[in-house]
C-alpha cells in the first residue's frame, strides 16, 4: 500500500477508535430521529491569529449512520454510528471513478459500448450498443447523471469484463484499509454490496487526491458526444448541493430503496476542505433530509474556527 494512503487509512481509523466508549466497546448504535454521538471538535489545532474559541452547537442527525472528516488532517469531527455496513446505491460510484482514472490515464481512450451497458437502467445516459465513445466522455456520464450503462461500460473496458472489474474494486477496498466494505455491482444496483460512512469518507479521500476525479464531481452541466457524433447526450450533475452550498466541490449522491437517500460530499472554505457521510435517509422524504443532514454537519464543521494543519 502506498505510504500515504496507508497513513491516511490508519489515521481515520484511529480517529475512528477514538469514538469507542471507555470500556472499549462502541456506543451503542441509535435510530430515533434526532440521536446522534458526536466527537468533540478536535482544538489540537491551533487558532487563526485573534480569532475566539467557538463551540457550535452539536448537530442533529437524522440519518442512522453519519460522519464528517477533515480532509487534510482525517480529524473525525463528528460521527454517529460510523462503522455501521448499510447498502451504498451510487456511492459505489465513488469506487468506480477512482479505479477508471487511475488506470485509464488516456482520457481520450475510445470505448465501443456493448449490448450489456446499452440495456443497464434505469437510469442511465441514453448509450447505445456499438457506439463509439471516450472514457472522459463516460466519466462524466458516471459521476454527473450517476448513469449505469457508463459504469458497466468503463467496467468492460477498464477490466475486461464486469467480474473482472469488480474484483480490481474489491482488492483496492483492501488495499485502502475498507475493512467494512464490499461491492457486489459496479453501479451500485446491487444492494448486497456494503460499506460504512467511515470507509466511504476514507474512500474520498483517496478519490479527491485523483485530479480527473475531483474535476469531473465538480462540473455542473456536460455535454458530451461520440468521436463521430452519433450520440449526444447532455446531462447535468444530479447532486443539488454542488450549486446550492457555499464552497461545495461535489461527490456523490446514492438512492435505491434499501439504502434510502445517501449523501457524500466535500466543501472548501477558508483552506479548509470537509467530507461530509450521510447514509440511509428515509426514502420518504426525498432528499430533503439527506442534504440537511449533510448541510449541517458541514456548517457545523466550518463554524469550529479549527485551522487547516
Amino acid at each position: 500500500m502506498p505510504k500515504r494512503l496507508a497513513s491516511a487509512s490508519l489515521a481515520l481509523a484511529v480517529a475512528i477508535t477514538g469514538f469507542l466508549a471507555a470500556d472499549g466497546r462502541p456506543e451503542p448504535s441509535r435510530s430515533g430521529p434526532g440521536t446522534s454521538a458526536p466527537l468533540p471538535v478536535s482544538t489540537s489545532a491551533p487558532l487563526a491569529q485573534g480569532a475566539a474559541p467557538v463551540t457550535p452547537a452539536i448537530p442533529v442527525v437524522r440519518a442512522p449512520s453519519a460522519i464528517l472528516v477533515d480532509l487534510a488532517t482525517d480529524r473525525v469531527l463528528f460521527a454517529k454510528d460510523p462503522r455501521r455496513r448499510l447498502p451504498i446505491a451510487s456511492l459505489t460510484k465513488i469506487m468506480t471513478g477512482l479505479l477508471v482514472v487511475e488506470r485509464e490515464r488516456d482520457l481520450s481512450a475510445t470505448v465501443v459500448v456493448s449490448l450489456r451497458a446499452a440495456r443497464t437502467d434505469p437510469i442511465d445516459i441514453g448509450l447505445v450498443p456499438n457506439e463509439r465513445t471516450t472514457v472522459r466522455a463516460l466519466l462524466y456520464g458516471l459521476l454527473l447523471w450517476s448513469g449505469n450503462d457508463a459504469a458497466v461500460a468503463l467496467a468492460e473496458h477498464v477490466g475486461g469484463s464486469v467480474p473482472g472489474f469488480l474484483h480490481l474494486m474489491n482488492a483496492k477496498a483492501k488495499k485502502l484499509g475498507l475493512a467494512d466494505t464490499y461491492f457486489a455491482s459496479t453501479n451500485g444496483l446491487n444492494d448486497h454490496g456494503f460499506s460504512t460512512a467511515a470507509d466511504l469518507a476514507a474512500l474520498t479521500r483517496a478519490a479527491l487526491r485523483e485530479a480527473t476525479f475531483a474535476q469531473v464531481v465538480a462540473t455542473a452541466r456536460r455535454t458530451i458526444v461520440g468521436p463521430k457524433a452519433q450520440a449526444v447526450h447532455r446531462l447535468h450533475n444530479l447532486n443539488a448541493m454542488l450549486t446550492t452550498y457555499p464552497g461545495s466541490i461535489g461527490v456523490k449522491t446514492g438512492y435505491t430503496s434499501a439504502a434510502g437517500n445517501c449523501v457524500v460530499e466535500a466543501a472548501r472554505r477558508d483552506g479548509r476542505t470537509l467530507i461530509a457521510v450521510v447514509l440511509g435517509d428515509s426514502p420518504s422524504t426525498h432528499w430533503r433530509d439527506a442534504y440537511g443532514d449533510a448541510r449541517t454537519l458541514l456548517d457545523y464543521g466550518f463554524a469550529s474556527n479549527a485551522s487547516p494543519a
